[in-house]
């Protein structure tokens, strides 16, 4: 969206907020008459959503949205405050309401459908920074398909840290940090697990496990979604898993190196903490660790 669209979004959103429910139901019946399938990808930061949202639109009828919530809430974070990426991320995660979050994601969907081209017959968005209004938005868009992707913390932990060093050349941070990144992840996984024991028919995929074999998994989940698959598509993953790497915000890797890169790059020590915060929360995602 260009600047006079977020705007007249943003405003749209917050105008029709009293009247939520109402606009999803008409979301609702705006999708199945359309006939398309909207697929929203959740996952925490640093947990290969970008892969996955970015794979499962490949199709010549797919369209996909990154992130198109961050410019709609940036937004509502104003003018005034002083911005930085992690005043940002820690406003939207304290202070924006669930309501309006879930408000704005079915919103995104409902413009999405109303502009996506006749012949479009998907429509896949990654809201990254509403994945703790996961059971709230499928509540909402209940057409909507919901696939959400996890990663082992110890990975993820290990990604979070080459984040840091690439965007602010922070070379390491203390292990109670590093605690704390993984209490995050335990308690985000903890909730969403138990809320996807309640909705079995969303789709829950392993980091590892589509990295491991690439074009195998997501032709299983294209044919989950009911999306086409064919070869050029899976030559286009193969492609993109092979290789040299295209740099850190780049989904062209090696893929098979990803899932244990982190036994190699933090420390014993590291490693504890990550286990230390995950622990409490008994998800029992990876039983190994």
């Amino acid at each position: 969206m260009n600047k006079p669209e977020q705007l007249r979004s943003y405003t749209f959103i917050l105008a029709t907020l009293r009247y939520r429910k109402l606009i999803a139901f008409l979301t609702r019946i705006v999708i199945a008459f359309r006939m398309k399938k909207v697929i929203l990808i959740f996952g925490m930061s640093r947990s290969g959503t970008s892969m996955l949202g970015k794979f499962l639109s490949l199709g010549k009828t797919s369209i996909y949205m990154h992130e198109p919530e961050t410019e709609l809430m940036k937004q509502h974070f104003g003018p005034d405050r002083h911005y930085t990426q992690q005043n940002f991320w820690d406003f939207v995660h304290a202070e924006v309401p669930t309501e309006l979050k879930v408000h704005t994601l079915v919103c995104i969907s409902l413009f999405a459908v109303l502009k996506a081209p006749f012949f479009s017959k998907a429509i896949v968005i990654k809201p990254i920074s509403f994945v703790e209004v996961i059971g709230e938005s499928s509540e909402a868009l209940t057409n909507a398909n919901i696939v959400y992707i996890c990663r082992h913390p110890a990975g993820r932990s290990e990604s979070i840290l080459r984040q840091l060093q690439h965007d602010q050349g922070i070379e390491e941070i203390s292990l109670e940090a590093l605690e704390q990144i993984s209490q995050d992840w335990g308690r985000t996984n903890k909730t969403i697990k138990e809320l996807h024991r309640k909705n079995p028919k969303w789709l829950w995929v392993f980091f590892e496990k589509l990295t491991g074999d690439p074009v195998t998994e997501f032709k299983k989940l294209y044919i989950q979604l009911g999306l086409p698959w064919n070869q050029s598509i899976a030559d286009e993953i193969e492609k993109s898993t092979t290789g040299m790497d295209g740099g850190y915000y780049n989904i062209q890797r090696d893929s098979r190196k990803q899932a244990d890169k982190w036994r190699n790059s933090l420390t014993a020590e590291q490693i504890e903490s990550v286990r230390k915060g995950t622990l409490p929360f008994e998800t029992d995602l990876y039983e190994s660790f």
